[in-house]
């Protein structure tokens, strides 16, 4: 047998797996990459702000470190007033021990402002990227923003009111930034590479994880193809071997129940068959008007329905032409029509519409009756009947999943609805046609 080229269920299957294994691993990663970026960031964020802490007390207790204090007195404010004086070198006993080497390498910068906020001392560190001017400024940018620390461009601050003056501490965040992006950077970098290896693993995974459905579900079609075949000869001779004995002792209910049930018998071997074909046969594929196959298919079903005092309305726009195989898309059409004439209930007549729109060929079967909206999502599956319609109807639940085999195969959809007493089934094809079949295309044979 040929494998079909459709989408078919195992690879949808494969294709389910890879996305949930890769969408888990991508939230997970994320998620994780997320957190340890905030949490590394807000803890050496608290670090460097308590660090800046230390910086606010020892200027308190020590006035400006800055040996660059350009012609003043640098605790000499504008207005000439002397404050105390005070050691210019840092008391480290009073910095905690891990923060005492972090400390001694950071940057930091100072401007005290007095109580009419105007500058009289900045401190530059030990540095040059900064001139007094650029961090004179930044100061008075920081006291707008009525915040009395964060970050603000490459600088982390914190300001202090004291009784004579206000305090804006800066510290440089240029290298931790860096730091920080670079890390992100290569782990994002790393993260890719993880996740490219990690996708081909669980395209291999997943291939494994359904190999064996695939071979069980290849198995039970071999043995339907098999089995099929086998039936078909003890089928015949069992209705041939009836036929001839009727022949010589007449017609009786024995011989009767014997034909009828290998009639039926008969034509669940070939549905059976027909679903192995649809299933796993390549099809073979040519342009054709469905316009009239459609309405070649309905009118068979003519006299049936007369029989069950049933009409027939159908609408069928002329030219309609499609990419497909003429025997498979008959079947479906007498599928169809053989499913709405055997489940009407109630009143009504059937109803089919065959068009043309952007979207595709549309396709719709209508007769009266209902679905359970339970059952609607299974009436396709094979062997598939409604505990309403286990009776002896003549019918093994494989109809529609044959029709859904062709339809797939012919890359359409089916859909199934029950709305004010109509069972729908519309079917929805592709549109593949030619130029010149859109010159009549809203022509419409109409019959009633």
């Amino acid at each position: 047998m040929n494998k079909k080229q459709y989408y078919s269920v195992f690879q949808r299957s494969r294709h389910q797996i890879v996305a949930v294994v890769m969408t888990i691993f991508l939230l997970v990663f994320t998620v994780t990459l997320a957190a340890i970026y905030i949490i590394s960031y807000q803890e050496l964020y608290q670090k460097n702000l308590d660090m800046l802490e230390i910086y606010s007390n020892q200027y308190q207790k020590n006035g400006n470190p800055s040996q660059n204090r350009k012609n003043r007195n640098p605790n000499q404010n504008r207005h000439g007033e002397q404050p105390p004086q005070r050691d210019s070198s840092f008391n480290q006993d009073d910095m905690p021990e891990q923060n005492s080497t972090r400390y001694l390498l950071a940057s930091f910068y100072s401007v005290a402002l007095d109580a009419e906020g105007q500058p009289f001392s900045v401190d530059l560190g030990n540095g040059t990227l900064y001139t007094e001017s650029q961090i004179t400024e930044v100061a008075e940018q920081l006291l707008d923003i009525n915040r009395t620390q964060g970050t603000y461009g490459n600088f982390i601050y914190s300001i202090r009111h004291e009784e004579t003056y206000t305090l804006i501490a800066l510290m440089d965040n240029t290298l931790i930034s860096d730091s920080f992006t670079a890390l992100f950077r290569n782990t994002l970098l790393l993260g890719a590479m993880m996740v490219a290896v990690l996708f081909l693993c669980t395209i291999a995974l997943a291939r494994w994880i359904i190999r064996p459905l695939e071979e069980s579900d290849r198995r039970q079609r071999q043995f339907i193809s098999d089995a099929g075949h086998e039936l078909k000869t003890p089928v015949s001779v069992v209705e041939a071997n009836a036929e001839l004995l009727e022949r010589e002792i007449g017609t009786n209910k024995w011989l009767n129940n014997i034909r009828s049930e290998s009639n039926r018998m008969a034509e669940l071997v070939s549905e059976l068959l027909t679903l192995v074909r649809t299933e796993c046969e390549a099809t073979q594929m040519e342009p054709l008007d469905l316009s009239r196959l459609v309405l070649g298919g309905i009118l068979p079903f003519e006299s049936v329905a007369f029989e069950m005092e049933r009409k027939l309305e159908y609408q069928i726009e002329e030219n309609i032409t499609i990419y497909g195989n003429p025997s498979q898309l008959s079947r479906l059409v007498s599928i169809l029509m053989d499913n709405a004439l055997s489940h009407s209930a109630g009143t009504g007549d059937i109803t089919i519409h065959l068009h043309q729109e952007k979207a595709g060929i549309i396709l719709t079967i209508s007769n009266p009756g209902f679905i359970p909206e339970q059952d609607r999502s299974e009436i396709f599956v094979r062997f598939f009947r409604s505990d309403a319609n286990r009776s002896d109807t003549g019918h093994y639940g494989l109809g529609l999943t044959i029709a859904k085999n062709i339809i797939t195969e012919h890359q359409g959809e089916i859909q199934v609805s029950c709305l004010e007493g109509q069972v729908s089934f519309l079917v929805r094809f592709p549109r593949k046609e030619k130029s010149s079949s859109r010159k009549s295309r809203r022509k419409l044979t109409t019959l009633h």
